[in-house]
């Protein structure tokens, strides 16, 4: 366990924020957030058990030697499950017929990229990287359009008081950048190794859990939307 949190410090964020998110449920419990705790813990889960099958044999979803610290699969359904839940919270929240039809058509498109990445790589042994990066840029147009319509309507659109705002900045942040060291990190992997573009990727973790911590302090229950 030491040696986990020493590799994987940046999940203590993960920790934190599934702690500030169970302590301030209340503020967002009868709304489109109410599961947002399963989905952090879901999170910190897949890492723990994507950790413990790259490093214990005796974790491993295959026989074969050469296979048995092959973890994909595993981050490959979290991608498409973390996709799908916000996805349907953006089109949920959206209140422009037009950005709704956009992002069902996007999300749409998505599953599609998902489903022939499918034909050309084996989703149980090979990220499914192609599908992940388009999945990153369709959740920053759901960001964007999530703000276009709070223009639209007339509203601030820096809101310190609703959850919702901290957590589209967090992932705007995140998903702006984290496609693009995806795609080097699995297609160019000396510039990876060469720039240690992983610890800027863990940096990039912990700004997106910091900004959510934020949120579940300063949210408040009448603020959401």
């Amino acid at each position: 366990m030491l040696e986990f949190i020493k590799i994987h410090y940046f999940l203590i964020g993960y920790g934190i924020t599934l702690v500030m998110a169970l302590i301030h449920y209340r503020k967002y419990f009868d709304t489109v957030l109410k599961y947002f705790p399963i989905i952090i813990t879901y999170t910190l889960c897949n890492e723990f058990l994507g950790y413990q099958i790259k490093t214990n044999p005796e974790f491993t979803f295959f026989k074969e030697i050469n296979y048995s610290s092959i973890n994909e699969i595993i981050y490959n359904i979290y991608a498409f499950v973390f996709f799908s839940y916000f996805y349907f919270i953006f089109w949920k929240l959206n209140t422009n017929p037009k950005y709704k039809k956009i992002i069902s058509i996007s999300a749409t498109l998505v599953i599609i990229s998902y489903f022939i990445s499918c034909f050309f790589q084996n989703p149980i042994k090979t990220n499914l990287y192609y599908s992940t990066a388009i999945g990153s840029w369709i959740l920053v147009l759901c960001v964007v359009l999530y703000f276009s319509n709070k223009k639209m309507n007339k509203e601030k659109l820096i809101q310190p008081n609703n959850l919702m705002f901290w957590i589209s900045i967090s992932l705007l942040i995140f998903y702006s950048i984290f496609p693009f060291l995806y795609l080097i990190g699995y297609l160019n992997f000396p510039i990876w190794k060469e720039y240690n573009l992983l610890f800027y990727l863990r940096m990039l973790i912990v700004i997106m859990y910091s900004i959510l911590n934020i949120g579940f302090f300063k949210a408040s229950i009448r603020s959401f939307g």
